[in-house]
Formats: structure tokens, sequence, C-alpha cells
């Protein structure tokens, strides 16, 4: 009769035992065996806190013995109890009738039975192998980090491997795997097969394996990390397991040389394999020499740089014990690792520790780390960087590092007058540290003081990257060892023929494609060069969104072209603007067809204009135009105005036409400073505004006004002073929309993290209709300074002082304060006068700011009361900002006036 194996599954539990008439106990005590039997066969009530801590001896007594957690004693077929203590694993025990208990043996089955009844060795932690049935075969059951299966009276007894037996089964269930994670490469464990030797026909395969050569590692040591068995051991090794042991060693990052050599003895004896390894320099002290720019705590972290997933200083010990409490009672539960680690113990190595160096062996060698250290300044900037290193055998490293000092500077694509100029622009010194970055800024410097040049593309993709090296090492019969820099040649670039009409696309492609600075850049040796070229023609699009009171939606473009001379003589710049209003929303001028058809026409600007470097003239030109234009340009931007023209019917601007030339020569000396003369004829026209209102909101309102002007031909001649500090040497100069009261420079940016000043000064003199109709002559002085000052980081102060006014002067010049930037919190141009004076002050912190409007106007040699308006801001960056304003005067209310721009007008 047969006696089939229990398959009960406790998965890492023990929950039954046997009563002395063959019955199974109920009890369940959660991964703890808590009962033995005494002699009489009675049940002990004994807890031992989770484990089996009693066995039984052969004259049938309890053994006392307490294995903290683990059942470390079995019963031999003889009787005896074995002594192997296997770590925290309930092994098995023997009941009064010789069968096994099935108790759990928490995550590991230690030992099994062999079919002659002795009890195995074999330790497999976290695995419960196979059990045998009476027929003899192995049960297929796998337990789970359980031991799921006991015995009954039959005794079976689990399968033990045949060679190297307490080894084999853990080495073939570990990866082999001990590269870095962060290296790539195919993986060759498919490709590469098992050493096989053959002679005359007798298989030679080594069994055992020898290690020579060890210093600093002891023999012992090198075996136990890369698993193999003792040198004492009897054990023979498969050809797969000794191809997986050299592939540890190989990969270990220990060894500069690893041999393999088999020594073949007379049968019966198995071949040898003997592995003479060469250990990697051992460190002990680190110096290092010539730095410049560089911390020496740079050079070491990268030098001594473990791999990414190295163990930390918890996570090195091979095993570890926990305490546990289940159901109120408390156990002890110890995990040893079945594998190798992937990594040698931290003791091994040399290493950095809280910036102080452990002595040990250089994982990976030092020309390794030397290379891993060359290639992280080289990435980092330093393109011309070499190192240079001396290991002693008493342990000391003398590490020298050249940063790359930079030895010529050559300018390729231009003519040599040009050249010259360059050098000059590039401010790169040879003798100095050479950094990828001082090379882009040297481009960008050059663009802006030579914006008639661009960077010039380069064929070899290859010369634009970090210059590649190797580490050379040389020995001295001391035993000393040298390493050097060895710069490797660049791959020369493939030429591949194409046809004609390839070429000409790929031609017209590169025409508008932009160059970065570092694309223009290359190294040749230690020289640097830079590759220019004349620019290309400029042609940029903008779209105007135009939406007024007087005109509806008027959508349209503005265009300009620019063209570069590449002897620096003379750049011509053509530039121009077009807006159609078009009928939407059934607009018109009540009772006035005519007037209707007159506002509705196409709104054209054109000009064109020199620029001569070489007598400081920025611009010289003229420009002829029939459109809608304002004067408020400097209140609000234009998308803001048509914004919310087009939302809330509230442009906060007043329109007129006007038509006519003007020409204007401005000079630019010291980046700083402008000087201009304008002259202007033209012709004034009223607008009136549409109705009704075609916006969005509040379209059932009255239209926005739009006060008449004084119509009629003047002429006038405008001189002009500015100044601005922090303008990029190439910022453009001029206006496609020129008033006296905006600045010529382009402004940029939203906030300077650095002082900065600008500055306008314009006097326009003219005649004109004057109110009794005759013509007279006017003037009109307009100054506007502003201030910022950063007190941190992200937060500083600006001022502004404006001040304006004249004599005479026609109605569309007059001077009006009220109205968003000119005296906020109050209504559009509220107080109207001759002469205003503005001054504004704002505090920024952070996306948070404050500000206050303090204004007045003079009417009729009378100045009214200075008017103050207080509010906040929300700084959104890019000079997007969301305001609040109230005005403080009488007619103040707790309801501000609120507005989201998207563009600064000073």
């Amino acid at each position: 009769m047969s006696t089939p194996v229990t398959p009960d599954d406790t998965r890492g539990t023990q929950t039954q035992g046997r009563r002395e008439d063959g019955s199974v106990t109920p009890d369940d005590t959660r991964g703890t065996q808590t009962q033995g039997r005494r002699e009489d066969g009675s049940v002990t009530p004994d807890d031992t806190r989770g484990t089996q801590t009693q066995g039984r001896r052969e004259d049938g007594s309890v053994t006392p013995d307490d294995t903290r957690g683990t059942q470390t004693q079995g019963r031999r077929e003889d009787g005896s109890v074995t002594p192997d203590d296997t770590r925290g694993t309930q092994t098995q025990g023997r009941r009064e009738d010789g069968s096994v208990t099935p108790d759990d043996a928490r995550s590991a089955q230690p030992q099994g039975r062999r079919e002659d009844g002795s009890v195995t060795p074999d330790g497999t932690p976290g695995t419960q192998t196979q059990g045998r049935r009476e027929d003899g075969s192995v049960t297929p059951d796998d337990a789970r980090s359980a031991q799921p299966q006991g015995r009954r009276e039959d005794a079976a007894a689990t399968a033990a491997p045949t060679r190297a037996e307490p080894h084999k089964a853990q080495r073939s269930a570990c990866p082999d795997d001990f590269e870095d994670a962060e290296e790539e490469g195919p993986d060759d464990s498919g490709v590469l097969s098992p050493l096989q030797l053959t002679v005359d026909g007798r298989l030679l395969t080594p069994g055992r394996i020898e290690l020579h050569g060890l210093r600093w590692l002891t023999e012992a040591q090198v075996r136990t990390y890369i698993g193999a068995p003792p040198s004492d051991s009897q054990a023979l090794l498969s050809g797969g397991e000794v191809h997986q042991l050299l592939r540890r060693l190989a990969r270990s990052g220990l060894f500069a040389r690893v041999e393999p050599r088999v020594r073949v003895a007379e049968a019966p004896h198995p071949a040898v394999l003997e592995v003479h390894l060469e250990e990697n320099p051992v460190v002990t002290a680190v110096e290092v020499e010539g730095l410049q720019d560089l911390q020496s705590s740079e050079i070491l972290d990268e030098l001594l740089r473990l791999p990414h997933r190295f163990p930390t200083e918890d996570e090195d010990d091979e095993s570890f014990t926990a305490t546990l409490r289940v159901d109120s009672r408390r156990g002890t539960l110890s995990i040893v690792r079945p594998c190798p680690p992937r990594y040698p113990p931290r003791d091994w190595v040399a290493r950095l520790e809280r910036d102080t160096l452990r002595p040990g062996i250089l994982l990976g060698g030092v020309a390794h780390g030397l290379e891993r250290t060359l290639k992280r300044l080289r990435d980092d900037g330093y393109m011309l960087a070499s190192l240079s290193a001396v290991w002693s055998p008493d342990g000391k490293l003398v590490v020298t590092v050249d940063e790359g000092r930079l030895e010529a500077v050559e300018v390729r694509g231009v003519d040599a007058d040009i050249a010259a100029r360059v050098q000059d622009a590039l401010d790169l010194k040879p003798g100095t540290v050479f950094l990828r970055s001082d090379a882009r800024r040297a481009v960008q410097r050059l663009e802006s003081r030579l914006p008639f040049l661009e960077p010039a593309d380069v064929d070899d993709d290859e010369a634009t990257r970090p210059p590649r090296a190797r580490i050379i090492e040389t020995r001295e019969p001391d035993g000393t060892r040298a390493y050097h820099t060895q710069e490797l040649p660049r791959e020369k670039p493939r030429h591949r023929e194409r046809v004609e009409f390839e070429v000409n696309w790929k031609q017209f492609a590169d025409w508008w494609d932009d160059v970065s600075a570092s694309e223009s850049i290359t190294l040749e040796g230690k020289k640097l060069v830079v590759h220019l070229r004349p620019r290309r023609p400029d042609f940029d699009v903008d779209l105007l969104p135009m939406h007024t009171q007087v005109t509806g939606f008027s959508p349209g473009l503005a265009g300009r072209l620019r063209l570069w001379d590449a002897k620096d003589r003379a750049h011509a710049t053509v530039d121009a603007a077009l807006t159609i209003p078009l009928r939407w929303g059934g607009q018109s001028l009540p009772d006035d067809p005519e007037g209707t058809q007159r506002q509705r026409r196409v709104n054209m600007l054109g000009g064109a204009k020199l620029q001569v470097p070489k007598v400081g003239l920025a611009e010289l030109g003229a420009q002829v135009y029939d459109f809608t234009d304002t004067l408020d340009r400097w209140r609000m931007g234009d998308i803001d105005s048509s914004l919310y023209s087009a939302l809330i019917n509230r442009p906060d601007r007043e329109y007129f036409r006007r038509k006519g030339l003007t020409a204007f020569a401005t000079w630019r000396w010291a980046e700083d400073f402008l000087a201009g003369v304008e002259y202007r004829t033209d012709r004034y026209e009223s607008m009136r505004s549409f109705t009704p209102p075609f916006s969005l909101f509040r379209n059932d309102s009255a239209p926005f006004t739009n006060s008449p002007v004084t119509e009629g031909r003047f002429d006038s001649v405008v001189v002009r002073m500015e100044y601005a500090s922090n303008v990029p040497a190439a910022a453009s100069v001029g206006s496609l929309f020129r008033t006296p009261e905006t600045s010529l420079f382009d402004r940029e940016g939203d906030w300077e993290h650095r002082a900065s000043l600008r500055g306008l000064l314009t006097l326009e003199v003219g005649t004109g209709p004057g109110s009794e109709g005759a013509d007279t002559r006017f003037w009109k002085l307009v100054s506007d300074i502003a201030l910022e000052v950063p007190t941190g980081w992200d937060s500083g102060v600006s001022l502004r002082v404006r001040s304006a006014g004249g004599s005479r002067l026609p109605e569309q010049k007059r001077e009006a304060l009220g109205g968003w930037t000119a005296l906020r919190g109050y209504g559009f141009k509220e107080y109207r006068g001759d002469v205003s004076v503005l001054t504004t002050a704002e505090y920024r912190w952070s996306a948070l700011g404050v500000f206050a409007d303090l204004g007045t106007v003079r009417t009729d040699a009378a100045w009214t009361d200075a008017r103050l308006g207080l509010g906040a801001s929300l700084l959104l960056g890019d000079s997007v900002r969301f305001d609040v304003a109230w005005r403080t005067d009488e007619r103040a209310t707790a309801t501000p006036e609120a507005r989201l721009l998207f563009q600064r007008t000073f």
C-alpha cells in the first residue's frame, strides 16, 4: 500500500502536528512549531516563540536546545540528532512512529531525506525543492518559500543534486549578471558556450578551479564572492559552472587580468582550471595636482565613483535578522542571500566616505577611472583637458590635471580684415583655460558686435564634438605605473554622391537653416577654429492684431527684409505693413455713409533704410504711409489695446488718420546712446467711433470715445536723444510705427537681474493750423526716464518719471493723464492739459508687486491737484502681469480697475 506525500501547502506556516494515536492536530501556529513530545508520549505545551526548539534524542528524551527561532536539529535513521544549523529554517523532526513532521521551514526547507534514509545537508534558503513518492518518483510540487509537504509512514525524502550538492542548485538559479546597470551592451550568455576540452576522444572539461596570483585578497574571499566551492571541496564543477565563475571574475572590476589555464591530470582524476589573476592597483592615498578652475573633490568624486547600484554600507551584509511578532508571540527570522553578491564588498574597493579616502582596490583599474574622469571633464566643457598619473607600489596615486589651455584661435570663412575684427570680438586669449561655454559666449558676442556674420555649419559632425582620448599605462621595473592621455584620431567624414536634384534642395534648405554657435566651433589640437559666413537675408513676417473703435476688426501683416553686406559697408532694410478693416458687425457712422466708407480704407505703410556701421549710422531712411495712427502707444501696447477693444470695448487709445512722409537719420555710439533727427510732413484727419461697438462684451454700451484732432497739414522736425544700459550691441534700432513718445531701442525681456537705466528725450518743433485757422508754430518736449534696481535675486524696485508739455499744441499732441500706465485707477485721459508730470514707483518680490502712480497736469497756467493711484500686480513673467488699481480721490470706490497685460511700455 502506497503512502502518498501530503500536498498541504502552509506557505511558511506549520499548521498541523500529530497526536500519539496518529490523528492530526488542528492547531495552527502560523509559522511556529510550538509542541514536542515527552517520553511518555504526551504533547509538550511549551511555546518556543515562533520556533521548534526541541527534538528527541535516541533514548526518547526531549532536547532542551533553543535555537532562537530556528529548528536546527533533525533525526537520522539511526535516531541520532543532526547538528546542522540552518540559520532560521525549520528543517524536519521525527515523530515517535518515525514519520516526518510537516513542519514549516519559514522560507527554506534545507534538509530532506535520501532514499537510503540519510538527511541531506543541502540548504537552499527560500526554496522547497522536491519530495519523493513511495515508487521513488520526485514530486513536482513547489512550496514557494515554505515546506509544504510532510512524510507519512513511507518516510519519503527530498531529491538531492548529484554534483557539488550543497551549492549547485543555488548557482544554477542565480543570474549571471555582474555588469553595471548603467552600461548597455548585448547579452553574451546565449552566445558564448561553456568551455569544453577533448584530448584523444577523452572529455577533459575542468571539474575543479584553482586561483593564483592574489595579493591583496585571499583565495577564500574571492571564492566566496564568486560562489565557488571551497578549495578543499571534492565536489566537481560542470562546464557551465566553470564558465560562469570565469565571467564573474572578469566582470568583477577587481582584476586587471584573468588568465585561465587548464592542467590535465591522468585518468580518472579530473582536469583542473588554473586561473592566474592580477589585481587592479590598490590605492591608499590620492594627490591631485595642476588645478586652476576645478576643485580636487570634483576629480576624486569621479575617479573613485562606484557603480550606480553598488550596495551601500547598510546593504553590504550578506544576511540580516528581524524580530517578528505574530498573535502575541515573538520570534526571529534570518534571511540569507542564496546567490553570490553582484558587486564586491565595499571594504575591498577604494572609495570616498564622508570626503575621506578608504583604501582598497580601484574598481576597474586606474586607467579606467582616469578615462571616466577625463570624459566627464570634457562633457562639462573642458574640451582640451588631459590627465596623467603615477601609481607607486606603496599605494599612492598622484594625478596631474591639465585643464586645457588654448594655444591659438583661427577664423575661417571670412576675409582677412574681417577676421581681425572677429578676433577682437571673440576676446579669447591664448594661454587661458578653454571652456566650451566660453566659446559659445564668444560667438554670441561676435553676433552682437558684428551682426552681418553668423555661425557656419561644419560638414564634419565629428569635429564639433569633444575630442576622444584614452589613457595609456606604462610599467616600470620597480613596479611603478605611469598613465598619460593619448588623443584618438578623428574619423574622416564620409562624402556621399548626390544627384543634382538632391543637392539643389539641400542647398535651399540650408539657406534658411540656422546654425547654433556650438556647431560652428571645432578644435584642431589645441587650436580653436571658428567657422563663419556672411549673414543671409533676414525675412520676418508678423501678425498685426488691430482692433479699434474707429475701424472695428482690422487684421493685417507687418514684414521686414534685411540685406547684409559681407564687407560691412552698408546694410539695407525694407519694411512694410498692411491692415484691412473688415465689415463685420454692421458697424457704421450714423447718417454718414461717406465717412463710414472713408474710415474703412486700407491702411498702408512702407519704408526703407540703410545702416552704415563705419560712421556709426544706425539708420538712414524714409517712410510713406496712409493709415490709422495713434500717439498713445506709450500708454498701452498694440496687443493689449486691440484685445480689450475686442473684448470689452475699452481700447484706452484715441486714433486719427495720418498721411504723409517721414525722413530720418539715427546715430548710435558706445552701444548705449542714440541721437537722431526726423523730418515729418503729415496730413491729419479726425475719425469717429463706429456704432454699435464690435466687441464680445459690453457691445450694448456707448462706443468708446475718440476725440477729434486738429486737422490739416503739419510740418515738423523731431530731435531725439536716448540712453539705455545693458542693451546688446546687436539690438535693432528703429520702429515701424515711429512716435516722439516711444523709444527706438527694441526692448526685450521683462526683468533685469542687474541695475538698468533707460532715458528718452525728444523735442518736436513744427508748424500747422492753429486754433484760429492760420498756421502756427508749436513745440513739444518729452522726457521719460525709468530705473530698475534689483534688491535680490527675485526682488527689486522700479522708478519712472515722465514729463511732457509744450506750447500751442494741436489737439492730438496735447497731454492727458488717466488710464493704464498713465495714472492707473483713474479714467482714460480724465485730466487734460498742455503739460503733465507722472511718477511711478513699483516694488517687486517674486511674483507679487505693489505700485503707486502720482500725476498732475497744467491747464490755463494752473496745475491740478496731484492724483494718487495705488495697486498690486501678479507678475507672470515675460512681461505678462495682472494689475489691479484704485483711485484715492473723493471718487474712490472699493471696486478696483483690473487688467491682464501682455506688453510693457516702459
